[in-house]
């Protein structure tokens, strides 16, 4: 598999931004601007742990290539097309970041499994006023179902 293949591959496993419809099946009532805030924060929790198994499981010498790809990819479809809210993609590439630091200290540093980081995204989005409180539960199930972390290792296997 090519770098760009592997890249095709991570995003076509990426679960879609959720529509209004997908999220109020998990009981979320939510306006578009909800929804965008929720598919951000959902989009940052995936990649934190895309590029985690690409850490993982690619030879230095292709991370980059795989990386930028991806991240090229959902800046031309899914951000291009509003999914994800207000801002620029170089404000988003500094939050995700930001995002990705705190996401590895929980996992590295305090050992905290998929589902405590997916709690985190979801405190994330509550402590921004985006949900109220009574709906985290609600939340963290939707964060859960949409970070298929070790799906993401699995793909990239046999690629190194």
């Amino acid at each position: 598999m090519t770098p760009a293949q592997a890249a095709a591959a991570l995003l076509q496993a990426m679960p879609q931004p959720p529509s209004l419809a997908q999220l109020e099946e998990y009981g979320l009532t939510a306006s578009a601007s909800t929804a965008q805030a929720i598919s951000r924060e959902i989009l940052s929790l995936n990649l934190y742990w895309i590029m985690a198994a690409i850490d993982a499981h690619i030879p230095m010498k292709y991370r980059d290539a795989i990386q930028e790809t991806l991240l090229e990819s959902i800046k031309t479809t899914w951000w291009a097309s509003g999914q994800l809210g207000p801002g620029t993609w170089d404000s988003y590439l500094t939050e995700l970041d930001e995002r990705r630091v705190r996401y590895s200290r929980l996992v590295d540093q305090e050992g905290l499994s998929h589902m405590a980081v997916s709690a985190e995204a979801a405190s994330q989005i509550e402590n921004q006023g985006i949900i109220p409180s009574e709906d985290r539960d609600k939340l963290l199930v939707l964060m859960i179902d949409y970070a298929p972390a070790a799906e993401y290792g699995r793909l990239l296997e046999d690629v190194g």
